[in-house]
């Protein structure tokens, strides 16, 4: 994006998700007289050095995940960095020469910052640890972790598994015959349970396609410069069932592209993400076929959604009279997100979602509209609870 006025700007994002080739852009040396601005995520921070950086000006916060034990649900939530990020970032600039670092927080509020970032193991969903450590007859509750986490996380843990079929709960836990199977897959233990359930709906198939793009990063590419023609793109991709069977309808057309690099270009979407997709799906296909499991397809929408409910049963939300969703689990309020196919459009009375992103609002994304009485007749623990 250039910008011309008394300093002519061209102005570049680096983050994640963005294609290959306009991470690239960032790296390239500029026509003189262009001052470059840089917006990144944290991906600036230890991953790369722009050559070339005289200026950093430092938000003081990050979007980092986390598990909320109360709700049993992944929440993806803006926070303060920590000082250590604080340091990082300001070596960022004067990589090559010198440079300063603006920091848009006081030296007060610095200090309250904590000292380094809190390790993943305590703010994370520790259900696929808890799994793994059972598949090895190791119970979490007497394990010497060198980060402990907390009680609350660890029983949520054991419950979640306990509806998953993968554990026998109790004061001694032991894993199932199911469990082990979904031990076998290097997966999140919704994602293994959507696997080894799949052959009985008939849409193997189609679910190892789904878990491996959900995998991945966001296949979606957007353009500030070409929004509409991003948009225009993506939406013949659409599925009126929502944002899983969307993904899916991507995959299935990279796969038979010609083309397929070209064929992301022209529909902006990130081909680094959907080769890794594809290169997972291969893996998760060889485990499948060891384990046993059959793999075949359908095209019934109805047994896909019943599948998906299988591994998803505590990520479901329903339509409340201001427009809003309230969560099965932990009654949060919730909107869906902005890149939903449902958005400011058709509003489902009961959805089912992947992850619930927290900023300002709640919002669910990844979301798929379902009928409430298939909950309850899937999930048997779900039939005095949902209304």
């Amino acid at each position: 994006m250039d910008i011309n006025g008394p300093t002519n700007l061209r102005v570049y994002t680096l983050y994640a998700q963005l294609s290959h080739s306009m991470q690239l852009e960032c790296f390239l040396t500029g026509p003189s007289n262009i001052r470059k601005i840089v917006l990144a995520t944290n991906i600036a921070e230890t991953s790369i050095t722009i050559p070339g950086i005289r200026c950093v000006i430092d938000c003081g916060f990050v979007k980092e995940k986390f598990f909320n034990s109360i709700d049993g649900i992944d929440i993806l939530k803006t926070v303060r960095i920590s000082r250590a990020q604080a340091w990082q970032r300001t070596g960022r600039a004067g990589r090559d020469a010198s440079g300063i670092c603006y920091r848009a927080y006081t030296k007060g509020e610095m200090d309250s910052f904590m000292n380094s970032t809190q390790p993943e193991i305590l703010r994370t969903n520790p259900t696929s640890t808890v799994l793994q450590l059972l598949a090895m007859d190791v119970d979490c509750n007497n394990f010497d972790f060198l980060d402990t986490p907390l009680d609350e996380s660890l029983t949520s843990a054991y419950r979640s598994l306990d509806g998953l079929g993968a554990i026998e709960y109790g004061p001694i836990s032991y894993i199932t015959p199911l469990g082990r199977l979904m031990s076998q897959y290097p997966l999140d233990p919704k994602y293994s349970k959507l696997l080894t359930s799949a052959s009985s709906f008939g849409c193997m198939e189609e679910m190892l396609r789904l878990v491996s793009v959900l995998s991945s990063d966001n296949v979606f590419v957007s353009s500030s410069s070409k929004s509409e023609l991003a948009t225009l793109a993506h939406a013949k991709f659409h599925s009126k069932h929502g944002d899983h069977l969307t993904l899916l309808n991507v995959f299935n057309l990279f796969l038979k592209a010609e083309k397929p690099k070209v064929w992301c270009h022209d529909n902006y979407l990130n081909y680094r993400c959907l080769i890794y997709a594809r290169n997972v799906c291969r893996q998760l296909s060889d485990i499948s076929l060891r384990l046993g499991l059959t793999i075949n397809n359908s095209e019934n929408i109805e047994s896909f959604k019943k599948c998906l409910l299988k591994g998803f049963f505590e990520n479901i939300a329903t339509l409340q009279k201001d427009g809003s969703y309230l969560t099965y689990s932990g009654h949060l309020k919730a909107k869906i997100h902005p890149s939903s196919v449902f958005h400011l459009k058709y509003k489902p009375k009961c959805i089912l979602f992947t992850q619930m992103i927290q900023t300002d609002s709640n919002f669910l994304r990844q979301v798929t509209d379902i009928y409430m009485d298939w909950a309850k007749e899937i999930v048997p623990c779900l039939r005095n609870g949902l209304k």
